[in-house]
Protein backbone atom coordinates (compact mmCIF):
# COMPACT_ATOMS: atom_id res chain seq x y z
CA UNK A 1 0.00 0.00 0.00
CA UNK A 2 1.28 3.46 -0.92
CA UNK A 3 1.87 6.14 1.71
CA UNK A 4 -0.03 9.41 1.45
CA UNK A 5 3.09 11.12 0.08
CA UNK A 6 3.44 8.44 -2.60
CA UNK A 7 -0.26 8.70 -3.49
CA UNK A 8 0.03 12.45 -3.99
CA UNK A 9 3.19 11.97 -6.09
CA UNK A 10 1.51 9.36 -8.31
CA UNK A 11 -1.45 11.61 -9.00
CA UNK A 12 0.53 14.82 -9.51
CA UNK A 13 3.41 13.39 -11.57
CA UNK A 14 1.78 10.65 -13.56
CA UNK A 15 -1.75 11.90 -14.07
CA UNK A 16 -4.93 10.35 -12.81
CA UNK A 17 -4.94 6.58 -12.50
CA UNK A 18 -6.92 3.97 -10.60
CA UNK A 19 -6.70 4.34 -6.83
CA UNK A 20 -7.83 1.88 -4.20
CA UNK A 21 -10.50 2.79 -1.67
CA UNK A 22 -7.86 3.28 1.04
CA UNK A 23 -5.80 5.57 -1.20
CA UNK A 24 -8.87 7.63 -2.08
CA UNK A 25 -9.89 7.90 1.59
CA UNK A 26 -6.44 9.13 2.61
CA UNK A 27 -6.33 11.64 -0.22
CA UNK A 28 -9.76 13.00 0.72
CA UNK A 29 -8.68 13.36 4.36
CA UNK A 30 -5.67 15.38 3.21
CA UNK A 31 -7.97 17.63 1.16
CA UNK A 32 -10.30 18.14 4.13
CA UNK A 33 -7.60 18.93 6.69
CA UNK A 34 -4.86 20.74 4.74
CA UNK A 35 -6.01 24.08 3.30
CA UNK A 36 -2.86 24.58 1.22
CA UNK A 37 -3.14 21.16 -0.35
CA UNK A 38 -6.88 21.56 -0.93
CA UNK A 39 -6.31 24.87 -2.72
CA UNK A 40 -3.73 23.21 -4.96
CA UNK A 41 -6.28 20.57 -6.00
CA UNK A 42 -9.10 22.91 -7.02
CA UNK A 43 -7.94 23.67 -10.56
CA UNK A 44 -7.83 19.97 -11.46
CA UNK A 45 -11.10 19.12 -9.71
CA UNK A 46 -14.62 18.50 -10.96
CA UNK A 47 -17.63 20.39 -9.59
CA UNK A 48 -21.29 19.51 -9.15
CA UNK A 49 -23.58 22.53 -9.44
CA UNK A 50 -26.63 23.20 -7.26
CA UNK A 51 -29.22 25.85 -8.02
CA UNK A 52 -31.47 26.58 -5.04
CA UNK A 53 -31.04 23.04 -3.75
CA UNK A 54 -31.39 21.42 -7.15
CA UNK A 55 -28.38 19.42 -8.45
CA UNK A 56 -27.58 19.44 -12.16
CA UNK A 57 -28.48 16.00 -13.54
CA UNK A 58 -28.54 14.46 -17.01
CA UNK A 59 -31.21 11.94 -17.91
CA UNK A 60 -29.98 8.39 -18.38
CA UNK A 61 -31.14 5.58 -20.61
CA UNK A 62 -33.56 4.07 -18.10
CA UNK A 63 -35.26 4.49 -14.70
CA UNK A 64 -32.83 5.26 -11.90
CA UNK A 65 -30.03 6.00 -14.37
CA UNK A 66 -29.71 9.79 -14.15
CA UNK A 67 -26.14 11.06 -13.75
CA UNK A 68 -24.64 14.17 -12.16
CA UNK A 69 -23.07 16.68 -14.54
CA UNK A 70 -19.48 17.48 -13.56
CA UNK A 71 -18.00 20.85 -14.51
CA UNK A 72 -14.27 21.68 -14.57
CA UNK A 73 -12.75 24.54 -12.59
CA UNK A 74 -12.26 26.93 -15.51
CA UNK A 75 -15.92 26.73 -16.52
CA UNK A 76 -17.08 26.76 -12.92
CA UNK A 77 -15.33 30.08 -12.25
CA UNK A 78 -17.66 31.71 -14.75
CA UNK A 79 -20.70 30.10 -13.12
CA UNK A 80 -19.64 30.87 -9.55
CA UNK A 81 -16.83 33.45 -9.11
CA UNK A 82 -16.36 32.39 -5.47
CA UNK A 83 -15.93 28.71 -6.36
CA UNK A 84 -12.48 28.62 -4.73
CA UNK A 85 -13.78 29.76 -1.34
CA UNK A 86 -17.36 28.46 -1.18
CA UNK A 87 -17.22 24.90 -2.52
CA UNK A 88 -17.32 21.77 -0.36
CA UNK A 89 -15.32 18.57 -0.82
CA UNK A 90 -17.35 15.52 -1.83
CA UNK A 91 -14.75 12.86 -2.49
CA UNK A 92 -12.08 11.52 -4.80
CA UNK A 93 -13.00 9.33 -7.76
CA UNK A 94 -11.22 6.12 -8.72
CA UNK A 95 -8.83 8.04 -11.01
CA UNK A 96 -7.74 10.27 -8.14
CA UNK A 97 -9.69 13.34 -9.26
CA UNK A 98 -11.11 15.47 -6.40
CA UNK A 99 -14.80 16.34 -6.59
CA UNK A 100 -16.57 19.29 -5.01
CA UNK A 101 -20.08 20.69 -4.79
CA UNK A 102 -20.78 24.38 -5.36
CA UNK A 103 -23.65 26.82 -5.81
CA UNK A 104 -24.63 28.37 -9.12
CA UNK A 105 -23.94 32.10 -9.03
CA UNK A 106 -26.92 34.43 -8.75
CA UNK A 107 -25.84 36.23 -11.93
CA UNK A 108 -26.21 33.09 -14.07
CA UNK A 109 -29.41 32.02 -15.84
CA UNK A 110 -29.95 28.35 -14.87
CA UNK A 111 -31.88 27.72 -18.11
CA UNK A 112 -28.80 28.63 -20.13
CA UNK A 113 -26.70 26.18 -18.13
CA UNK A 114 -29.30 23.44 -18.64
CA UNK A 115 -29.37 24.00 -22.39
CA UNK A 116 -25.58 24.10 -22.71
CA UNK A 117 -25.14 20.94 -20.66
CA UNK A 118 -28.20 19.06 -22.01
CA UNK A 119 -29.27 18.57 -18.41
CA UNK A 120 -31.65 19.86 -15.78
CA UNK A 121 -31.49 21.28 -12.27
CA UNK A 122 -33.64 18.64 -10.57
CA UNK A 123 -35.57 18.84 -7.31
CA UNK A 124 -33.40 16.98 -4.80
CA UNK A 125 -36.32 15.01 -3.32
CA UNK A 126 -37.02 13.71 -6.84
CA UNK A 127 -33.42 13.37 -7.94
CA UNK A 128 -32.47 11.06 -5.07
CA UNK A 129 -34.81 8.46 -6.55
CA UNK A 130 -33.65 8.91 -10.15
CA UNK A 131 -30.05 7.87 -9.50
CA UNK A 132 -28.15 4.89 -8.11
CA UNK A 133 -27.24 4.54 -4.43
CA UNK A 134 -23.70 5.93 -4.75
CA UNK A 135 -24.84 9.02 -6.67
CA UNK A 136 -27.71 9.57 -4.22
CA UNK A 137 -25.17 9.63 -1.39
CA UNK A 138 -23.12 12.22 -3.29
CA UNK A 139 -26.15 14.45 -3.96
CA UNK A 140 -27.25 14.22 -0.33
CA UNK A 141 -23.78 14.93 1.03
CA UNK A 142 -23.21 17.90 -1.25
CA UNK A 143 -26.39 19.73 -0.32
CA UNK A 144 -26.05 19.03 3.42
CA UNK A 145 -22.50 20.42 3.45
CA UNK A 146 -23.46 23.49 1.43
CA UNK A 147 -26.36 24.19 3.78
CA UNK A 148 -24.23 23.73 6.89
CA UNK A 149 -21.69 26.18 5.48
CA UNK A 150 -24.39 28.72 4.63
CA UNK A 151 -26.06 28.56 8.06
CA UNK A 152 -22.97 28.47 10.28
CA UNK A 153 -21.15 31.78 9.88
CA UNK A 154 -20.71 32.86 13.50
CA UNK A 155 -19.23 31.31 16.63
CA UNK A 156 -21.86 30.02 19.06
CA UNK A 157 -19.49 30.72 21.97
CA UNK A 158 -18.49 34.35 21.38
CA UNK A 159 -20.55 35.43 18.36
CA UNK A 160 -17.63 36.46 16.15
CA UNK A 161 -17.25 35.32 12.50
CA UNK A 162 -16.08 31.81 11.71
CA UNK A 163 -13.29 30.99 9.26
CA UNK A 164 -14.16 27.92 7.20
CA UNK A 165 -11.66 25.43 5.85
CA UNK A 166 -11.09 25.56 2.09
CA UNK A 167 -12.79 22.17 1.76
CA UNK A 168 -15.80 23.25 3.81
CA UNK A 169 -15.17 20.37 6.21
CA UNK A 170 -15.14 22.54 9.31
CA UNK A 171 -14.80 26.08 10.68
CA UNK A 172 -12.89 27.74 13.47
CA UNK A 173 -13.60 30.95 15.34
CA UNK A 174 -11.63 34.01 14.26
CA UNK A 175 -11.19 35.03 17.90
CA UNK A 176 -11.54 32.18 20.40
CA UNK A 177 -10.44 28.54 20.20
CA UNK A 178 -13.83 27.08 19.21
CA UNK A 179 -13.92 24.65 16.28
CA UNK A 180 -17.07 23.49 14.51
CA UNK A 181 -17.82 20.58 12.17
CA UNK A 182 -20.88 19.63 10.10
CA UNK A 183 -23.38 17.72 12.19
CA UNK A 184 -25.72 14.85 11.37
CA UNK A 185 -28.93 14.14 13.28
CA UNK A 186 -29.62 10.42 13.93
CA UNK A 187 -33.08 9.14 13.03
CA UNK A 188 -34.47 5.70 13.88
CA UNK A 189 -36.70 4.21 11.17
CA UNK A 190 -38.34 0.83 11.68
CA UNK A 191 -40.37 -1.80 9.88
CA UNK A 192 -42.62 -3.79 12.25
CA UNK A 193 -43.60 -7.38 11.57
CA UNK A 194 -46.02 -9.76 13.26
CA UNK A 195 -44.73 -13.35 12.81
CA UNK A 196 -48.04 -14.84 14.00
CA UNK A 197 -50.07 -13.24 11.20
CA UNK A 198 -47.22 -12.79 8.71
CA UNK A 199 -48.09 -9.12 8.30
CA UNK A 200 -46.16 -5.86 8.14
CA UNK A 201 -47.23 -2.60 9.78
CA UNK A 202 -46.99 0.54 7.63
CA UNK A 203 -48.08 4.08 8.34
CA UNK A 204 -49.31 7.02 6.34
CA UNK A 205 -48.60 10.68 7.09
CA UNK A 206 -50.83 13.47 5.74
CA UNK A 207 -47.96 14.94 3.70
CA UNK A 208 -47.44 11.71 1.73
CA UNK A 209 -48.72 11.57 -1.86
CA UNK A 210 -51.97 9.65 -2.28
CA UNK A 211 -51.50 5.90 -1.92
CA UNK A 212 -48.10 5.98 -0.22
CA UNK A 213 -47.38 4.13 3.03
CA UNK A 214 -44.03 3.91 4.77
CA UNK A 215 -42.24 3.03 8.02
CA UNK A 216 -42.31 4.73 11.41
CA UNK A 217 -39.39 7.12 11.94
CA UNK A 218 -38.26 9.75 14.43
CA UNK A 219 -35.23 11.62 15.73
CA UNK A 220 -33.25 10.21 18.65
CA UNK A 221 -33.73 12.13 21.87
CA UNK A 222 -30.70 13.10 23.94
CA UNK A 223 -29.60 10.14 26.08
CA UNK A 224 -31.46 7.52 24.03
CA UNK A 225 -30.05 4.41 22.43
CA UNK A 226 -31.29 3.47 18.98
CA UNK A 227 -33.42 0.73 20.54
CA UNK A 228 -34.96 3.23 22.97
CA UNK A 229 -35.78 5.59 20.13
CA UNK A 230 -37.50 2.91 18.06
CA UNK A 231 -39.58 1.63 20.97
CA UNK A 232 -40.63 5.16 21.94
CA UNK A 233 -41.55 6.18 18.37
CA UNK A 234 -43.63 3.03 17.90
CA UNK A 235 -45.43 3.67 21.20
CA UNK A 236 -46.04 7.33 20.38
CA UNK A 237 -47.17 6.92 16.80
CA UNK A 238 -49.19 3.68 16.82
CA UNK A 239 -49.66 2.84 20.53
CA UNK A 240 -47.88 -0.52 20.28
CA UNK A 241 -44.98 -2.35 21.90
CA UNK A 242 -42.20 -4.25 20.17
CA UNK A 243 -40.21 -7.16 21.58
CA UNK A 244 -36.99 -6.88 19.60
CA UNK A 245 -35.12 -4.33 17.52
CA UNK A 246 -32.49 -5.39 15.00
CA UNK A 247 -30.31 -3.08 12.91
CA UNK A 248 -30.61 -3.54 9.13
CA UNK A 249 -29.11 -0.63 7.18
CA UNK A 250 -28.47 3.12 7.17
CA UNK A 251 -28.53 6.09 4.82
CA UNK A 252 -27.65 9.76 4.91
CA UNK A 253 -30.64 11.99 4.17
CA UNK A 254 -30.31 15.72 3.42
CA UNK A 255 -33.62 16.77 4.96
CA UNK A 256 -34.29 18.78 6.98
CA UNK A 257 -30.61 19.68 7.33
CA UNK A 258 -28.68 16.42 7.26
CA UNK A 259 -29.81 13.22 8.99
CA UNK A 260 -28.53 9.67 9.37
CA UNK A 261 -31.46 7.31 8.80
CA UNK A 262 -30.78 4.16 10.84
CA UNK A 263 -33.01 1.37 9.58
CA UNK A 264 -34.21 -1.40 11.92
CA UNK A 265 -36.70 -4.23 11.95
CA UNK A 266 -38.79 -4.91 15.04
CA UNK A 267 -41.19 -7.68 16.06
CA UNK A 268 -44.51 -6.58 17.52
CA UNK A 269 -45.83 -8.06 20.74
CA UNK A 270 -48.58 -10.47 19.57
CA UNK A 271 -52.23 -9.50 19.39
CA UNK A 272 -51.89 -5.74 19.01
CA UNK A 273 -53.89 -3.43 16.79
CA UNK A 274 -52.45 -0.04 15.81
CA UNK A 275 -53.91 3.00 17.57
CA UNK A 276 -52.45 5.81 15.42
CA UNK A 277 -51.68 9.22 16.83
CA UNK A 278 -53.87 11.35 14.58
CA UNK A 279 -51.73 14.44 15.21
CA UNK A 280 -48.88 12.87 13.28
CA UNK A 281 -50.50 10.11 11.23
CA UNK A 282 -53.41 9.75 8.88
CA UNK A 283 -53.49 5.95 9.08
CA UNK A 284 -51.63 2.87 10.35
CA UNK A 285 -52.44 -0.54 8.98
CA UNK A 286 -51.31 -4.17 8.93
CA UNK A 287 -50.57 -5.42 5.39
CA UNK A 288 -50.43 -9.03 4.20
CA UNK A 289 -47.35 -10.32 2.42
CA UNK A 290 -49.14 -10.24 -0.93
CA UNK A 291 -50.30 -6.66 -0.36
CA UNK A 292 -46.75 -5.58 0.48
CA UNK A 293 -45.38 -7.34 -2.59
CA UNK A 294 -47.90 -5.55 -4.81
CA UNK A 295 -47.04 -2.20 -3.22
CA UNK A 296 -43.33 -2.75 -3.88
CA UNK A 297 -43.93 -3.80 -7.49
CA UNK A 298 -46.09 -0.74 -8.05
CA UNK A 299 -43.39 1.73 -6.99
CA UNK A 300 -40.60 -0.22 -8.71
CA UNK A 301 -42.52 0.02 -11.98
CA UNK A 302 -43.26 3.72 -11.55
CA UNK A 303 -40.93 5.60 -9.12
CA UNK A 304 -42.64 8.90 -9.98
CA UNK A 305 -45.62 7.85 -7.89
CA UNK A 306 -43.56 9.27 -5.02
CA UNK A 307 -44.12 12.79 -6.32
CA UNK A 308 -47.46 12.20 -8.06
CA UNK A 309 -50.36 14.55 -7.50
CA UNK A 310 -53.06 12.56 -9.24
CA UNK A 311 -52.41 9.14 -7.71
CA UNK A 312 -55.24 6.71 -7.03
CA UNK A 313 -55.43 6.52 -3.19
CA UNK A 314 -56.46 2.86 -3.46
CA UNK A 315 -53.30 1.96 -5.40
CA UNK A 316 -50.99 1.43 -2.41
CA UNK A 317 -47.23 1.82 -2.84
CA UNK A 318 -44.19 2.24 -0.59
CA UNK A 319 -41.14 4.53 -0.68
CA UNK A 320 -39.08 4.03 -3.87
CA UNK A 321 -35.67 2.45 -4.31
CA UNK A 322 -32.99 4.61 -2.77
CA UNK A 323 -34.96 5.15 0.44
CA UNK A 324 -34.22 3.23 3.63
CA UNK A 325 -37.93 2.43 3.97
CA UNK A 326 -37.83 0.57 0.63
CA UNK A 327 -34.84 -1.46 1.82
CA UNK A 328 -36.58 -2.35 5.08
CA UNK A 329 -39.81 -3.40 3.38
CA UNK A 330 -38.08 -5.51 0.74
CA UNK A 331 -35.83 -7.08 3.40
CA UNK A 332 -38.97 -8.15 5.31
CA UNK A 333 -40.37 -9.69 2.11
CA UNK A 334 -37.19 -11.67 1.50
CA UNK A 335 -36.29 -12.80 4.99
CA UNK A 336 -39.34 -12.94 7.26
Amino acid sequence: MFSLKQIIHRVSQHGHRHLSYVERARLLEKIKTDDTFCSSQLESAQFLLYNKGQPLLRKGSGPGDHKPVWVDYAECEGLNPSVGSSSVALGVNSEGMPRFATMLGSHVDPLEVEMRKSSKFTDLRVGLFLVGDEVAHTLSKGWSLLMWDRKNKFCSSCGLPLVRSVAGAGSKCSACTSVFYPTTSPVGIVSIGDPETDKLLLIRQPRYPKGMFSCIAGFLDVGETLEDCVRREVAEEVGMEVESVQYKCSQHWPFPAGSLMIGCHAVATPGQLPDPCMVELEEARWFSREQVREAVERIDNNPRLRVGRNNDPDEIFVAPKGAVAHSLVTDWLRNS
